[in-house]
């Protein structure tokens, strides 16, 4: 496999005594290409058991998987219909813009009918503030409700 590193990555070597890996001072500076195999070691982190993800170069050094990313990457065609053929499909999602935008004009509306109702009620000032605050709480929580309940369309 070959990979190259994005980011400076230490040398790893096992310690046996503690069942995990060691950081030497040797680096692998970033943009290095390698070739080798990623690897899933069981040892203990923290007297836990736990799994290591290590890629061991050709060169018999030992890095962690998160420093570099893969070269040339094989691509998968995933075709949809029953029968392995191209089938259309169509998936309507909600922008994030707009799952948060609906949480925003909840706020406000609330915040507007609180200030309205208090000051219909000719409440004093800390009870319309009061009233306010209340509405905005309310208005939040109904826009992200309403998006929550907003359903992704799959055709």
């Amino acid at each position: 496999m070959k990979v190259v590193t994005i980011e400076d990555a230490k040398v790893l070597i096992p310690n046996a005594e503690h069942k995990n890996f060691t950081a030497t001072d040797i680096i692998i500076p970033k943009g290095t290409e390698l070739i080798g195999d990623v690897k899933l070691v069981n040892g203990l982190r923290k007297g836990e058991t736990f799994q290591y993800r290590l890629f061991y170069t050709t060169n018999n050094e030992i890095i962690y998987t998160n420093k570099i990313k893969p070269i040339n990457m094989e691509t998968t065609e995933v075709k949809l219909g029953a029968d392995g053929a191209n089938a259309k499909a169509k998936i309507i999602d909600i922008p994030a813009q707009l799952k948060d935008r609906n949480a925003l004009i909840g706020l406000a509306l609330g915040a507007t009918a609180g200030f309205g109702y208090a000051t219909y009620k000719k409440e004093d000032y800390k009870k319309k503030l009061m009233y306010t605050l209340i509405g905005a709480g309310l208005g939040f929580v109904a826009g992200k409700t309403v998006t929550k309940n907003k359903k992704v369309t799959i055709k």
